[in-house]
């Protein structure tokens, strides 16, 4: 199975959900309000949890067979979401919370068949069910609370999770385990929908429904990876896969019993908290603590077929290193200075006074962008010999409701979140015939090579001079970057296409530069729906062609 559309379609739901749900955030009680211990400074929506599920949910429904477990583990999944999002509402007390919890591992485990029932040492050994059923229960109820307690950062606890799947998509691909790899896609692409809105600063929040959620549906999956026969890897592995989440919780629960309080009380004692406290701002605190998973990602794959016990022994020695790390920068009174430069886009500015101007280069930027994507969209239209009949009824029908919106036969305020994840679902549309079929045309590869830097250097350009927003890079892109270089290029990896982490790449910039014409400008919204109707349209023709006679 082709990995990239379960991940296009999980990540195009969710990108389109999220705007529909967080207009409605207000009369569904779920905003997150402003605290002591809250970086935000007005009410955010947390509703992107709920757009997660159902974006991953679709997709699997449509590519897993639905067997007894698979049934069990998204009703499991379901429960977990559920006293989520009711905890998002009514504020819930620890002890409801838990119930709920509880209630979703216990189908998990028994309806699902889930449990830990075996370690590695020197060789595989079984564990009694007396010791097997009360272990996978507190590992699968830490994991949730621990991804839960992490969630504290803009694009923190989605962000931590994305690796965590990248790297379980690694494992279950070296290990041919489709069905884990499929889950695990799924959520990679409605984690990377969700974080285009929630990289800083935030539009949603994925609240208490969200972030349990995808809690217990990492511990599911690491359960799978290392209790499945068919896959030899130690049972101690997700101690690595999860291991920032974990020292985390462990750490913050350490600090509390010491003061004499309870472990679950509130207090700013977690990683991201004392990495602010250091002088790291909103984006360095959340890079430092991506490439803190980054290194346990690798390290967790050149120890896959280790025993538990050294696997232990690495888990405390990097435990060990972040604590004490933490511990010396506090007691010398360390403070990063980095955050105090200039930034470079400051620099710039500063010596090049035309890069002031209001109107020049937001101008261009949007031309740009928009003769980028037509280029590319009508190229793999034109071009692509592998259009399926599904695929050509698609784009015919988003090549109508397209048609609608210029012809201006239905009002935009109707049909504008309709028409707008049209054009987002051809973005999806291109990626992925142009991901299957990517060297065929030779002049085709010539011209995106210098399609994708102009049409970087557009958006670029364009959120430099967005009136409401100055460009940054975010922690969304910092994860692009990590899928694109590294996931492919890991040791050992077998069955993972080259170009999947450039696809996903030119996924999300395409989606960069499709969202910025739509939301922010006027006459080249237009154009583009103009250019996408017309890709759209040669798509259907070429396709429904050879069932007209």
């Amino acid at each position: 199975m082709d990995l990239l559309l379960p991940l296009i379609l999980a990540t195009v739901l969710t990108m389109a959900l999220i705007p529909l749900l967080e207009r409605r955030a207000t009369s569904m009680h779920v905003l997150d309000q402003p605290g002591d211990r809250k970086v935000h400074e007005r009410p955010v929506p947390r509703v992107g949890g709920i757009a997660m599920a159902i974006g991953a949910v679709i997709p699997l429904l449509l590519w897993l067979p639905l067997d007894r477990q698979i049934v069990a583990l998204l009703l499991a999944a379901l429960v977990i979401l559920l006293f989520g999002v009711w905890d998002d509402r009514r504020n819930l007390s620890p002890g409801v919370k838990f119930i709920g919890q509880v209630i979703g591992v216990a189908i998990a485990v028994f309806a699902g068949d889930l449990s830990i029932h075996s370690v590695t040492l020197t060789s595989r050994i079984e564990l009694p069910e007396v010791v097997a059923l009360p272990l996978t229960f507190l590992f699968l109820l830490g994991v949730t609370n621990a991804i839960n307690l992490a969630d504290g950062l803009d694009g923190l606890a989605g962000g931590t999770t994305f690796l965590c799947c990248a790297a379980i998509v690694a494992l279950s691909l070296a290990g041919d385990a489709p069905v884990i790899t499929t889950v695990a896609v799924t959520l990679m692409g409605s984690l990377l929908g969700f974080l285009r809105y929630n990289s800083y600063p935030a539009r949603v929040f994925m609240g208490d429904g969200g972030s349990q959620l995808l809690g217990f549906s990492v511990g599911v999956l690491t359960i799978q990876l290392t209790q499945t026969a068919a896959l030899p890897y130690s049972a101690a592995l997700p101690l690595l896969l999860l291991g920032l989440p974990i020292i985390d919780t462990l750490t913050v629960m350490a600090v509390r019993l010491h003061a004499g309080r309870s472990p679950f009380s509130p207090d700013r004692n977690h990683l991201h908290h004392r990495l602010l406290a250091l002088g790291f701002d909103h984006f360095e605190a959340v890079a430092v603590i991506y490439l803190l998973q980054c290194v346990l990602f690798v390290l967790a794959w050149q120890m896959r077929f280790h025993s538990d016990a050294v696997i232990l022994v690495a888990f405390g020695l990097v435990a060990a290193t972040v604590v004490t790390s933490l511990w010396l920068a506090r007691r010398s009174h360390f403070k990063w200075r980095g955050a105090g430069g200039p930034r470079l886009a400051e620099v710039v500015a500063a010596r090049v006074p035309w890069l002031k101007a209001p109107s020049h280069l937001p101008r261009w930027g949007n031309v740009i962008a928009w003769a980028a994507l037509s280029i590319y969209f009508v190229v793999v239209a034109a071009t692509s010999t592998v259009i399926s009949v599904d695929v050509a009824w698609l784009a015919l029908a988003l090549a109508l409701l397209l048609l609608t919106a210029l012809l201006k036969l239905v009002p935009l305020r109707i049909t504008g979140g309709l028409v707008h994840a049209a054009v987002f679902v051809a973005v999806a549309m291109a990626v992925y015939l142009d991901h299957v079929e990517p060297t065929k045309f030779a002049a085709f590869t010539g011209v995106k090579r210098l399609l994708f830097p102009v049409l970087a250097l557009a958006v670029v350009m364009r959120l430099r001079f967005w009136r409401e927003r100055r460009f940054e890079i975010s922690t969304l892109d910092v994860l692009v970057v990590f899928l694109a270089l590294v996931l492919p290029n890991l040791p050992g990896l077998q069955g993972a296409p080259s170009n999947v982490g450039r696809s996903v790449a030119k996924l999300v910039l395409l989606m960069y530069a499709a969202e910025l014409l739509i939301r922010h400008s006027g006459r080249t919204r237009g154009w583009l729906w103009g250019t996408t109707t017309l890709a759209l349209a040669v798509l259907a023709v070429r396709g429904l062609a050879p069932f007209a006679g």
